[in-house]
């Protein structure tokens, strides 16, 4: 019984609050820290979100296709992080192209304003949501990784003659390509002459 005693402690000994050791006193946040941090966490956010919905909009990126979820983190001193989740809500091959591009830019328009950025914002992931709209559910055949890197180049600009072959057929498609390449070729040996 004693050994249960000594575990335990005795029933007759009253509860007694432990008191905080100085070093755990001074190194706790007071209440004014705190404010400020949570004051200056809630403008950092709000920052996160206004130039991630303003440098959408100056992309021309839709609005709907990505959603900003600003998390954050409070550190063991008080300080709080932000961590920035971009939710992709659309499919779209161009938009896949241009994240990193997307996410530099955003990091640099939010460094414009607060140049201390790199120090509170920790990280920019993105997640993706876009249901079945994707053209890809199975992953290829493993030898795709083995082949060699497809150089991807920015993508073209959509002329006006590209927007009308991608509208005829087919048959339309070939005869016009001949017509034009024929009055191409009869116009060349004329500007090598001037």
């Amino acid at each position: 019984m004693s050994m249960i005693k000594r575990l335990f402690g005795s029933a007759s000994k009253p509860d007694v609050p432990a008191q905080p050791r100085p070093s755990q006193i001074d190194s706790a946040p007071d209440s004014r820290t705190f404010h400020l941090d949570n004051a200056q966490a809630a403008t950092r956010r709000e920052l996160v979100r206004v130039m991630t919905r303003d440098t959408l909009r100056a992309t021309g990126i839709p609005e709907g296709w990505i959603e900003c979820h600003v998390l954050l983190e409070l550190a063991r001193n008080g300080q709080t992080f932000v961590h920035l989740r971009l939710v992709v809500k659309h499919w779209d091959i161009h938009l896949l192209q241009y994240t990193i591009a997307f996410q530099h830019l955003l990091m640099a328009e939010i460094t414009r304003f607060d140049p201390a950025a790199h120090e509170w914002l920790l990280s920019i992931s993105w997640q993706y949501q876009v249901g079945d709209s994707c053209p890809f559910p199975d992953m290829p055949d493993p030898q795709l990784w083995q082949a060699p890197p497809v150089a991807i180049g920015p993508a073209p600009a959509v002329t006006s003659v590209d927007l009308a072959l991608d509208m005829e057929e087919p048959d339309e498609v070939s005869e016009d390509l001949a017509r034009l390449f024929a009055i191409r070729d009869a116009n060349l040996p004329a500007a090598g002459r001037n």
